[in-house]
C-alpha cells in the first residue's frame, strides 16, 4: 500500500516537472498564438517589464508598424498596414489593432531595450478566422434489404476553416461526411453536427428514422426540388399552349386568304363575260368566216371578226 502511494506521488511529481519545463521553454522562446474573428480587436502585449525601457518597436512582416519614439499617429508608423486602425500605448507598449481582417494574420515581433541593452524579442502569432455560420446537414438514407437496415449518408457544410464533429445517437464521429447504419427498431435517431475553430463553435440538429417503405432525404432539399419541377412543368405547358394557338391562327389565316383569292378570280371572270354580253346588246355583230385560200396562198384559216354596226 505504501509502495503504491509512493509510486503515485513520484509519477505526479514527474508530470508536474515536465509541465513546468514545457511552460518554461514556451515562455523563454517568447512565442504566443492569439486567435480572433474577423472584425474583432486585439491587444498585443509583450508581457515584459516596462520600467527603464529606452527602445520599443513592433514589427510585422519585416515592416516597423509602431515605435515609442514616433511622435505622431500615436506611435504608429505611416508605412503600417494598420495605421488607420491601430495605436501604441506609450506606457506599457501594448499595440492595439481594430477591425481585424483575414490579411492581418501573421507574426508580430516586439523588440525592446533597457538602458540601451537589447532584450530578447517576443513573437506573437495572430490568426484571424472567418465567423462561423450555422452548419447545414444533408441526410440520404438507403434501405438495405440484405440486412434489413438503412445506410445513412451524412454531410455537414459551413464556411471557413473549421473542424467537424458528429453525434449520432451515442456515437461520436469526425469529418464533414460520414456513413452510419441504423435499423427500424432503433426508432428516431438524433443527428448533431458541430463545427468549431479556435474562437467559436456552432451546431445543427436533425432526426432520422429508418423505414422500409421509403428512404429519408433532407426535407428542405426535397421541397426545393419539387418547387423547381413545378415551375418547369408550368412553363413548358404554357409554351406548348402558345405554340398550338399560334399554329391554329396560321391555319385559319391561310384558309381566309385562299377563299378571298378564289372569290376575286370568280368576280373577275363574271365581269369579263358581262362586258361581252353588254357589247352584243348594243348592236355589235360577230361574223364567222371561213377563208379558204388558194394553194399558193397557204393553208386555210378561220377567224372570228366582230363588226360594229352603225
Amino acid at each position: 500500500m505504501v509502495g503504491g502511494r509512493c509510486y503515485r506521488s513520484f509519477a505526479h511529481s514527474i508530470v508536474l516537472l515536465l509541465w513546468v519545463c514545457l511552460h518554461y521553454v514556451e515562455s523563454s522562446s517568447g512565442k504566443r498564438v492569439i486567435h480572433k474573428n474577423v472584425g474583432d480587436t486585439v491587444e498585443l502585449s509583450s508581457g515584459l517589464p516596462t520600467e527603464g525601457v529606452t527602445a520599443a518597436t513592433w514589427k510585422y512582416g519585416g515592416i516597423t508598424v509602431a515605435d515609442k519614439d514616433i511622435p505622431d499617429n500615436v506611435g504608429v508608423s505611416k508605412r503600417s498596414p494598420f495605421k488607420d486602425r491601430s495605436e501604441l500605448n506609450q506606457e506599457n507598449f501594448t499595440l492595439t489593432v481594430r477591425k481585424l481582417t483575414l490579411q492581418d494574420s501573421g507574426d508580430f515581433i516586439f523588440i525592446s531595450a533597457i538602458n540601451e541593452k537589447q532584450r530578447d524579442s517576443v513573437t506573437i502569432t495572430l490568426q484571424v478566422h472567418e465567423p462561423i455560420t450555422k452548419p447545414v446537414i444533408k441526410i440520404n438514407s438507403t434501405w438495405e434489404a440484405c440486412n434489413e437496415s438503412c445506410k445513412i449518408l451524412l454531410e455537414c457544410s459551413t464556411t471557413g476553416d473549421v473542424s467537424y464533429k458528429w453525434t449520432v445517437g451515442k456515437q461520436t464521429l469526425t469529418g464533414p461526411r460520414q456513413q452510419y447504419i441504423i435499423r427500424e427498431q432503433d426508432g428516431e435517431t438524433n443527428v448533431t453536427c458541430t463545427v468549431s475553430n479556435n474562437v467559436s463553435e456552432k451546431s445543427a440538429f436533425q432526426t432520422v428514422k429508418c423505414r422500409k417503405d421509403h428512404s429519408h432525404t433532407n426535407k428542405t432539399e426535397y421541397r426545393s426540388s419539387s418547387v423547381v419541377m413545378f415551375i418547369a412543368g408550368l412553363f413548358t405547358g404554357l409554351l406548348i399552349t402558345l405554340l398550338l394557338l399560334f399554329l391554329l391562327y396560321c391555319i385559319k389565316s391561310k384558309g381566309l386568304c385562299h377563299k378571298r383569292l378564289t372569290q376575286s378570280e370568280t368576280i373577275n371572270q363574271e365581269e369579263n363575260q358581262q362586258h361581252v354580253y353588254s357589247a352584243l346588246s348594243h348592236g355589235d355583230r360577230c361574223v364567222y368566216e371561213t377563208v379558204r385560200g388558194s394553194e399558193d396562198a397557204g393553208p386555210a384559216g378561220s377567224q372570228i371578226q366582230c363588226i360594229k354596226s352603225d
